[in-house]
């Protein structure tokens, strides 16, 4: 029997070691041995659910008693059926219940945050090759066992209660996504919602209405020349109740294979496609495993089953390739009136709401400017170096030259005359870093020196929707554009990873408070200058400009990409001894190879000093905090000529 197998093995090892290590090692080996021994001794489950794994090194041992672990999902489902943990394993019973379901409640097992582990050195026969170097034991309690539907009952009301307040449809699809994976793997008494429907029938029926109102639609066909590869490009807008939808991704069949993480902003996504066919087949990733991934590796594990087993079905989408009105054109100019795109018009009327802005004069030559470097993206020989400043060029190179760019749409070049500047709006690419599996649709934002006719800087755009908050509010052209320049930088700097700006932009006495999210959580938390830890959730830490500085450089060097984006934003200006002091709070998606979150990020912005504007205070929190606005944090720092504090 293998039980009585691993145990002769384990008391081999308890003699071995306990003649062959100091005095100090035996007492601490010791009782891992004999915790080690009474583990084992609980065959039926009474006290401790265990399994154990082998291997030449301790990661091999450890992931092979993971899979064990997992593998014994069966009898963990009847433990749990029988209600009580005094009883011994009833196959029969397990044997009863849904295969499917079986399977995913039992890995829900490996899931929990409290599984313990015992390392042991496995000396039980040196001259016996297939003995391994190391074993371990991976076990929870019999009481850790019993609560673990209660802390996935917690999270799937969490999830469902965080969706009905998102008001974006991508947060709202993630929410009841990630609750449905979880219920799949719950066994526990059943959930309900306040209006008494079954959990798993509210959640379902909200994914599949979210999924049907999301629309694809193909507006153009643009032939691409001397390119046997992909031979055409699909303009492709996305809505959502007819309004842009951004900030989804999405995989799709090329004509030859499938293309994954292509992305959406702003309601716009360009493909490129070997071959036309009748129907455009995507899948929209509902699961957004990325982000799972690296928020909750318990739900990823959760949603990989989910997905592997088919258990949720609608993310497929098949599209019309050439609508009634769209044909195949050599050049197609996506801002034409013929063109039928929802998303250009609600970008058009959202534009038109805001205050007016003076236009560049001379617009000739920045358009002759801009052309110039649209061409430079398919004439390679042509040197543009010299149109731009060295900052500028080092800019365009990072954000745009690097990505492999492709107009994502036709230009529609708008100047406006900040002092000095001219700022060019914009130019929409789509972008594919050799770092990232993601490509990126960005409109890109060019600043060109009045005088010299240079391109001092580029940078990412904002959101739509961002943007919008911004230029919405009764403040003069300058202060608007001056906020919306800086958060592009801002924003820019950090997907660049560029630490220089960073630590310039930073005042020397910033209030920073950083925020690490360990595992997602729906609780709310005021900023606080001490460790904040409340159930391993989530970290915050109070840092001086230095150490946050050499914190993000850290971080920075460990990344391949780094990607951020603004959402649902909130700006106040400071009056008075404030003047020129502006609080932004925007949600903050952060996306990288090896970590991601997303949280509310409140930033106090000097720009007394228009030309070296510096941040003040920054302070992340996990959710949204009702007693810390925008207007609340502007109310709790002080300014007065030669100090600045935050209470």
């Amino acid at each position: 029997m293998i039980l009585n197998h691993i145990m002769k093995r384990l008391f081999t090892v308890v003699l071995l070691l306990i003649g062959v290590l100091p005095l100090y090692a035996q007492v601490n080996l010791s009782a891992d041995l004999q915790l080690a021994e009474e583990i084992m001794q609980d065959v039926t489950y009474q006290n401790y659910v265990w399994a154990v794994g082998y291997g030449n090194d301790l990661t091999e041992a450890d992931n092979m008693a993971m899979q064990n672990l997992s593998s014994i999902d069966l009898n963990l489902v009847a433990i749990h059926s029988a209600e009580t943990t005094n009883v011994g394993i009833n196959t029969e019973s397990a044997v009863s219940k849904d295969v499917d379901q079986m399977k995913l409640v039992g890995s829900a097992m490996v899931h929990l945050e409290n599984i313990h582990r015992i390392d042991l050195f496995d000396l039980t026969n040196k001259k016996d090759k297939q003995r391994y170097k190391f074993t371990v034991i991976r076990y929870v309690t019999a009481e850790e066992w019993s609560k673990r539907y209660d802390s996935m009952k917690t999270k799937i009301e969490n999830y469902i209660s965080s969706a009905e307040i998102f008001s974006s449809v991508v947060d709202r699809l993630r929410c009841y996504t990630w609750a449905y994976a979880l219920i799949k793997h719950y066994n526990g008494p059943t959930i309900t919602t306040a209006n008494g429907i079954a959990a798993d029938q509210f959640v379902l029926s909200e994914i599949t209405n979210l999924l049907d109102d999301i629309k694809v639609k193909v507006i153009g066909i643009e032939k691409v020349e001397n390119d046997t590869n992909y031979p055409y490009k699909l303009f492709l807008d996305f809505t959502y109740d007819d309004e842009p939808l951004s900030n989804i991704t999405f995989s799709y069949f090329d004509g030859n294979g499938i293309i994954e993480g292509e992305s959406v902003k702003d309601g716009r996504s360009l493909l490129m496609m070997k071959k036309l066919s009748d129907t455009l087949k995507i899948s929209i990733d509902c699961y957004m495993e990325d982000q799972a991934r690296q928020q909750d590796p318990g739900i990823h594990a959760c949603i990989q089953e989910l997905r592997l087993a088919g258990a949720l079905t609608g993310c497929n989408k098949e599209i019309d390739m050439q609508p009634k009105g769209v044909k195949q054109q050599k050049v197609v100019d996506t801002n034409s009136t013929k063109v039928l795109s929802t998303v250009n018009q609600s970008l058009k009327n959202n534009e038109a709401k805001y205050g007016k802005t003076t236009e560049a004069s001379n617009s000739e030559q920045y358009s002759a400017i801009m052309d110039r470097v649209v061409a430079s993206f398919t004439n390679k020989s042509d040197n543009i170096e010299s149109m731009f400043t060295p900052r500028g060029w080092n800019d365009f190179k990072n954000i745009v030259k690097e990505g492999n760019p492709i107009v994502a749409r036709t230009p529609s070049w708008k100047f406006i005359k900040l002092d000095t500047l001219v700022i060019c709006r914009e130019l929409p690419l789509k972008l594919k870093f050799p770092s990232s599996r993601k490509s990126f649709i960005e409109d890109v934002v060019f600043r060109i020196n009045e005088r010299t006719k240079k391109i001092e800087s580029v940078a990412y755009k904002l959101g739509q929707a961002t943007e919008s908050s911004i230029m919405a509010k009764d403040w003069s052209e300058t202060d608007r554009l001056t906020l919306i320049t800086f958060l592009e930088d801002y924003r820019s700097a950090y997907c660049l990873r560029d630490i220089a700006y960073i630590k310039k932009v930073f005042s020397n006495d910033a209030y920073i408070i950083v925020g690490k999210v360990l595992q997602k959580s729906t609780k709310k938390y005021n900023d606080k200058t001490e460790l904040i830890e409340s159930d391993g959730k989530a970290v915050y830490t109070r840092y001086s400009k230095k150490e946050y500085v050499a914190q993000l450089e850290r971080s920075f060097n460990s990344k391949e990409f780094v990607n951020v984006r603004f959402e649902e934003c909130e700006v106040c200006s400071g009056y008075g001894a404030k003047d020129g002091i502006y609080a932004v709070q925007v949600r903050q998606i952060y996306t990288s190879n090896n970590y991601a979150d997303e949280g509310i990020l409140t930033l106090a912005i000097d720009m007394r000093d228009d030309v070296n504007p510096l941040v003040r205070v920054r302070v992340w929190q996990q959710e949204r905090d009702v007693n810390y606005t925008a207007e609340q944090m502007m109310e709790r720092t002080v300014s007065t000529e030669g100090s600045f504090s935050h209470n």
